[in-house]
């Protein structure tokens, strides 16, 4: 009686547990995207996306933030002569897919990246870089494809098909995404909000990349937070601005919000 009694505790213990780690913004907007409509995507991408905005951004780097958003924001807006956008029109074309993608306890805002990355477009790119959905490299996905987790046919299927082919480019843009936010999250210790969104900005200008900033902020005894990140990003792309690299990663997240608030307010 004592051992069923100490089992069912250890039991109660571990779901309160579970259920206090559950990351906050499952709380603000997080529901499969199955069976609900566009608008209601567009609001839950939006919602995320303004949560670790509110959460990660303050100070100077919330300024400077602000402003690209603001200098990339025609870029994001523009329409054709027939009144199109091509994010807009990607949104769009995705919904058949989305409508039932396993997010596997990702954000929806993972999609945004998707939409500016491509257009949703299976074929755009280069085939010797960027390339497909997601844009992926073909050292992205010969990696992936090395790990014994990911789906046999993940694995199997050329590396060209693999970027042209919604399903699949998306499953392993998951895992490259997941990587990455395991790190900033677990083993650096960012917050939530902050891990997101120094995500997003790897999956652009490479996780490399973004440590390297990181730690050129914590030697210099600044703290490490997104808007540090973001404020110290933003000031290295000013003292070059002929790096397209640099610009790229200054105004990757900006675009991403942007991109959320078009979407927002179309449907």
């Amino acid at each position: 009686m004592l051992l069923v009694r100490f089992v069912l505790l250890l039991c109660l213990s571990l779901v309160s547990v579970a259920h206090a780690e559950q990351p906050a913004w499952h709380k603000v907007a997080y529901q499969p995207t199955n069976g609900k409509s566009l608008s209601a995507l567009a609001h839950k991408q939006h919602a995320l996306f303004a949560f670790f905005l509110d959460n990660a951004l303050r100070g100077k780097g919330r300024k400077d933030f602000l402003a690209v958003s603001k200098q990339v924001k025609n870029n994001i807006t523009w329409r054709n002569g027939q009144g199109n956008n091509i994010y807009s029109d990607a949104f769009r074309r995705s919904w058949s897919f989305v409508r039932s993608l396993d997010l596997k306890g990702m954000p929806d805002s993972i999609l945004l990246l998707a939409y500016l990355e491509s257009q949703w477009h299976g074929h755009k790119g280069s085939t010797a870089g960027d390339y497909g959905y997601w844009q992926l490299v073909p050292e992205v996905i010969q990696e992936i494809q090395q790990l014994d987790y990911v789906p046999a046919k993940i694995r199997t299927t050329d590396i060209d098909s693999v970027r042209a082919d919604a399903r699949l480019s998306t499953e392993v843009a998951q895992v490259h995404l997941h990587r990455y936010h395991f790190y900033f999250a677990n083993v650096a210790g960012f917050s939530e909000s902050d891990a997101w969104l120094l995500t997003f900005t790897a999956f652009n200008w490479g996780a490399g990349n973004v440590k390297r900033l990181i730690a050129e902020l914590q030697a210099e005894g600044i703290e490490a937070n997104y808007a540090n990140f973001y404020q110290r990003l933003y000031a290295t792309h000013r003292k070059n601005p002929g790096d397209r690299s640099l610009r790229a990663a200054v105004e990757y997240v900006p675009n991403l919000w942007n991109i959320a608030q078009l979407l927002k307010s179309e449907y």
